[in-house]
């Protein structure tokens, strides 16, 4: 059976969760991280050098990155349907994966790790301000996108909502101040009809 290292807060695991359960995958999960430690174990250290989650072992094929992950699972168990079978499509369903962890990722961890955390290396009110109105830019850029798309690949959902989908969760709620977008609003209603979205990633901030 496959296993799933990492603890149910984690943004990263829940995209690994988020899809299994879409996917209808058997896993086991292991809590891993903060107050769960592991990560620092040398047995965790083996699969995953860096020592982050969320980490998978699929039948002896051990695989960490959370966005690598998805499109692992995606490929093995959605072909043609999660994970787009025309190579450009593809390639265009990773740029937004993509998208979500080199701009996204820098940006929202200020905000959640220094208003929900309470992190003291985040507690920069500037450069939480400051994030805050690069996250409001670049879901503006979605907004933009989503005027004819319901979902980021067209009518279907894929894998590449996943990543963006559990940021946007986590980005509508936290405490600072964001700009009304009605596209990406109207898609995450499309995605909180999802049971797998609300089972892992729809949960309040911690």
């Amino acid at each position: 059976m496959l296993t799933v290292w990492g603890r149910i807060n984690s943004i990263n695991v829940m995209k690994v969760l988020w899809v299994l359960e879409e996917l209808g995958v058997k896993y086991r999960r292991i809590d891993a991280g903060l107050e769960y430690g592991k990560v620092n174990d040398a047995d965790y250290r083996a699969m995953n050098p860096n020592g982050r989650i969320p980490v998978i072992n699929d039948d002896g094929f051990v695989l960490w990155e959370s966005n690598a992950i998805v499109r692992y699972l995606s490929y093995k168990y959605g072909l043609g349907t999660l994970y787009p079978a025309d190579m450009r499509h593809r390639a265009e369903a990773e740029q937004w994966m993509d998208w979500q962890q080199t701009m996204f990722s820098p940006e929202i961890v200020w905000p959640f790790q220094g208003l929900v955390r309470r992190a003291e290396a985040y507690c920069d009110e500037t450069r939480i301000q400051a994030a805050a109105t690069t996250l409001s830019e670049l879901f503006g850029i979605l907004n933009v996108h989503l005027a004819d798309h319901e979902y980021l690949m067209g009518d279907d959902f894929t894998m590449a909502d996943i990543p963006l989908g559990a940021t946007v969760w986590r980005w509508r709620n936290l405490p600072i101040k964001r700009v009304e977008l009605a596209n990406v609003e109207a898609w995450q209603e499309r995605l909180m009809a999802r049971e797998a979205y609300r089972q892992h990633v729809a949960h309040p901030l911690k």
